[in-house]
């Protein structure tokens, strides 16, 4: 059978259909506990039709997160810098939002469930990218405690639409400032 052919970055229903089903059971298990015949049967799909498009459950799980990252990166990219930390960082974080929103089950499985930190890393570097020309160690630690607030919201079935960049943004900053003046202390 010859593949179909689509648009690159386009994904087909079965695809999308695979990634929320890899997912649900990602959140429950260990990818290595997660089998193709168990999608399959949960679809009502061949095995052929995974193996058309994956090769494993974990190509599954790394292009849910390729693309969540891209998303973020897209949406970063209209952004525009003030050189302003906090500005920029709030910002940032406004034109993230509706994509975390839309994507809760994947923070929550990455970011609380399972904490994936090669995900945690590449989606720092994005925030970090977004907000500042040079990102150094305390806008990785923003970024960082920011995300892990996200998770916390979503942890806690509090509603994202009540989450505060710009809180975020403070609370984060005062504990590297309080991390920082405590380790200063300590090495006097």
């Amino acid at each position: 059978m010859k593949k179909k052919e689509t648009k690159p970055g386009k994904k087909t229903r079965l695809q999308k259909n695979f990634q929320q089903t890899v997912l649900k059971y990602y959140r429950k298990k260990n990818v290595d506990e997660i089998t193709i015949n168990e999608v399959c049967k949960k679809l009502g799909v061949p095995r052929s039709s995974f193996y058309y498009h994956y090769k494993t459950i974990r190509d599954v799980i790394v292009e849910i997160q390729n693309d969540f990252i891209k998303a973020n990166k897209n949406a970063l990219a209209t952004v525009k810098l003030t050189g302003d930390e906090k500005k920029d960082f709030v910002n940032c974080f406004d034109a993230i939002m509706p994509i975390i929103k839309n994507n809760e089950n994947l923070v929550r499985a990455f970011a609380n469930e399972r904490y994936d930190s090669e995900f945690i890393r590449a989606w720092i570097q994005t925030i970090c990218e977004g907000y500042s020309k040079e990102p150094g160690h305390r806008e990785r630690v923003i970024a960082f405690l920011t995300i892990f607030g996200v998770a916390d919201y979503l942890n806690n079935s509090v509603s994202l639409s009540s989450f505060k960049p710009e809180a975020a943004y403070e609370a984060s900053a005062n504990v590297y400032d309080i991390k920082a003046k405590f380790y200063s202390a300590l090495t006097k």
